[in-house]
């Protein structure tokens, strides 16, 4: 794909690689990035210009999925059938908690829980189960006085306007796991244990629990100050 300019000027795209956006060099590294050219999208609005990242070649699926996550966590990741069986858990994926228990987690980490249930858990379990399509990872983000990483609600929108495409079923959690694996420096100062369920609960921070741990609120301001976003941003406004 060569850079390109919608003819209205407001959707950008462009094709690059991986030491273009500073994480070449990787491929001996445990946090090396999945093999796949990336695709970097834009679409500019009145006050704020959204932007998009996709590795259209990914699919994470089963032990690739797991893999992956091993790679993002800090206490790696347990084999698929862990995860499939916490995961098809109809109200608490993490099985060693009480039924509901996670609704009064503190810090914020009961509503990142909730929404991983609502957006992404059936999801997950499918690539997991390889019983439906595997997971994309997509970064997107919004520049601005509101600068932060788009919701997973917000995702479908800017993939449909910027015509970005994937494979699998665009995944945002993963996305954020691109950042840790370009720069894992950016949660140093993340803990590594959490909890569901006061102090007695708290667990380390597996691939199971990967997903919450990444949405916290108190985590985005690390990954937004990750140097690939505003290397992505200069590169789509060469195109």
């Amino acid at each position: 794909m060569k850079p390109m300019v919608s003819s209205d000027g407001r959707v950008r795209r462009r094709l690059c690689y991986e030491a273009e956006l500073g994480v070449g060099g990787q491929d001996n590294d445990e946090h090396r990035w999945p093999p796949s050219e990336v695709r970097l999208a834009s679409v500019a609005g009145p006050s704020a210009t959204r932007y998009v990242l996709t590795v259209p070649g990914v699919v994470l699926a089963g032990a690739a999925l797991t893999d992956f996550l091993a790679r993002v966590a800090p206490f790696g990741c347990p084999a698929p059938p862990s995860l499939i069986r916490a995961y098809s858990l109809p109200d608490s994926p993490f099985p060693s908690i009480l039924l509901d228990e996670h609704e009064g987690a503190p810090d914020g980490t009961g509503e990142a829980y909730r929404r991983f249930l609502a957006s992404a858990r059936l999801y997950w379990l499918a690539a997991l189960q390889e019983t439906g399509p595997g997971l994309s990872p997509v970064l997107a983000w919004k520049s601005g006085a509101d600068r932060r990483l788009l919701t997973p609600d917000e995702l479908g929108g800017v993939l449909a306007e910027t015509g970005a495409d994937v494979s699998g079923v665009a995944d945002s959690y993963l996305g954020r796991g691109l950042l840790l694996l370009a720069h894992p420096d950016l949660a140093d100062s993340w803990p590594t244990m959490m909890s569901l369920g006061g102090p007695t609960k708290a667990r380390k921070i597996t691939g199971r629990e990967f997903p919450v741990w990444v949405d916290l609120a108190i985590h985005q301001p690390a990954l937004l100050r990750s140097p690939l976003l505003p290397r992505a941003e200069r590169l789509l406004a060469e195109a």
